[in-house]
């Protein structure tokens, strides 16, 4: 169970790493507080809410719930490869307009949907979950160390990063899906 917490912790809030990296190397690491602060909020919230969807849904779904855990994982794994992909020009453009505390709750929506399909996919897992706020504040402290470590890495011009984050983060979802997929978590 530990192993499952840790391992989540580090795979869900890497995709901070990415987001905190490209706001610091276009100097918004003045604002770390407030990005952390929004980021840290959704990291906690959305696999709550993601739990309590799947546990709803385990009473559907039944025994397919071993299958579709791994899948959303690929899922999602799939999509940071093609966050992989993006322009980095657009994204910087982005960023610039995203640091205002409406930019950020949008940006952090985006960013914890990954939360919300993890927390979903586990709560179709019922007997094997983490308990709800064990797994929440695990995730939430490992997006804010992402985050305050991105914030500070993007600030010293390691621009390159945010590619290397994301495609990392779908390597280790690959892995997390192929460790549930075979009951190794």
């Amino acid at each position: 169970m530990i192993s499952q917490l840790l391992f989540l912790g580090l795979v869900i809030g890497s995709n901070n790493l990415a987001a905190a990296l490209a706001l610091g190397a276009l100097g918004q690491a003045h604002l770390r507080f407030r990005i952390m602060l929004v980021f840290g909020f959704f990291e906690f919230l959305m696999p709550l809410v993601g739990l309590w969807l799947g546990n709803k849904a385990s009473t559907v779904v039944g025994t397919a719930a071993g299958y579709i855990t791994p899948l959303i994982l690929i899922v999602l794994a799939a999509f940071s490869f093609y966050a992989a992909t993006k322009n980095s020009k657009d994204e910087k453009e982005l960023a610039k307009q995203i640091t205002t505390w409406q930019g950020l709750i949008l940006l952090e929506l985006s960013l914890s949907l990954d939360n919300l399909a993890a927390g979903f996919g586990l709560g179709l897992r019922t007997a094997q979950s983490p308990p709800p706020l064990i797994l929440a504040l695990t995730i939430a402290v490992f997006s804010v160390a992402y985050t305050w470590l991105g914030l500070v890495l993007g600030k010293t011009g390691r621009k390159t990063w945010p590619t290397f984050a994301e495609i990392g983060a779908g390597l280790l979802l690959v892995l997390l899906a192929v460790l549930i997929w075979f009951d190794v978590l």
